[in-house]
């Protein structure tokens, strides 16, 4: 693609009955629905949309979003620009705006691929974003998905069992607390072991890899909802609104509030060092 610019990307999970929108889009969103039944609108289009499927929303279209009233919704996001107007295009008009993915599908492996490498310093990084983005939009357009099933993560055992715990723990309503002897406990190893593994493989220990996860989470609430400050503390987990704009302000380096405008207004802001890790590895459902 020409001149592609990749905006932001991650994971976002909601609680049940939660809203986003209206919005007007001025790029593109490949959006990923992981779990949870959705009601998409797309202007006047009104779509229900079912887990495993992955939504196109397109610059000057305004979107709204009805999460799962029932229970949580997770999904994943990759804005991006680039010039749709060269030849090898079809007009936006003729473009779906939705499809559905299979366990064998090669948009799932090259969806989570695209969101880590957006968040990542990796060389070459916006050459391998346009090789990735490219190929993911022409096999949606053109519906030839169909791939040899993804190869396991690289993750050792204890550590990748240690960050499904977290995730399912931060995406229960109210979440659930996180302790070092819990998650030692479901990766079959010592709480010293597992602290071994998470700072040689992360960087990061395994309890400070949770409160990261929690603020992430925060942080995809606050620019993907409609949620209020207060509520979006109330959802993660922190005792207080107080205690998690000091929390949150220290990693990403601006208060909740900012953020949320910063990021809406298409600023992309980095911080948080355990994102890169968790969205690489997001639990799969199955089809």
């Amino acid at each position: 693609m020409d001149n592609l610019l990749v905006g932001s990307a991650g994971i976002a999970a909601y609680p049940p009955g939660a809203t986003f929108g209206p919005r007007l889009l001025y790029d593109f969103q490949f959006l990923w629905i992981i779990e949870g039944n959705v009601t998409a609108n797309f202007d006047k289009k009104r779509l229900a949309v079912l887990p495993d499927t992955i939504l196109l929303g397109q610059p000057g279209v305004t979107d709204y979003y009805d999460w799962d009233h029932d229970r949580r919704t997770i999904l994943a996001f990759l804005h991006f620009s680039f010039d749709y107007s060269a030849p090898e295009w079809p007009p936006l008009k003729q473009w779906p705006l939705s499809r559905r993915v299979s366990s064998n599908d090669i948009l799932r492996p090259l969806f989570r691929y695209a969101v880590g490498l957006a968040q990542s310093s990796t060389p070459n990084r916006d050459q391998l974003l346009e090789s990735t983005v490219t190929l993911m939009l022409h096999s949606f357009l053109t519906g030839q998905t169909a791939v040899a099933p993804e190869p396991f993560g690289k993750l050792p055992g204890a550590v990748e069992k240690a960050l499904a715990m977290m995730r399912r723990a931060l995406v229960q309503d109210p979440p659930l607390p996180i302790t070092l002897e819990q998650l030692a406990r479901v990766g079959h190893v010592t709480p010293e072991h597992l602290c071994r593994l998470f700072r040689r493989y992360l960087n990061l220990g395994p309890l400070e890899c949770a409160g990261l996860a929690r603020l992430e989470r925060a942080a995809s609430l606050l620019v993907r909802s409609n949620l209020a400050v207060k509520e979006v503390a109330d959802a993660t987990g922190f005792v207080s609104q107080y205690h998690f704009s000091n929390k949150f302000k220290r990693i990403y380096g601006i208060a909740p509030r900012e953020y949320r405008r910063s990021m809406r207004a298409g600023f992309l802001i980095a911080g948080n060092p355990i994102i890169q890790r968790l969205q690489l590895h997001v639990p799969e459902t199955q089809p």
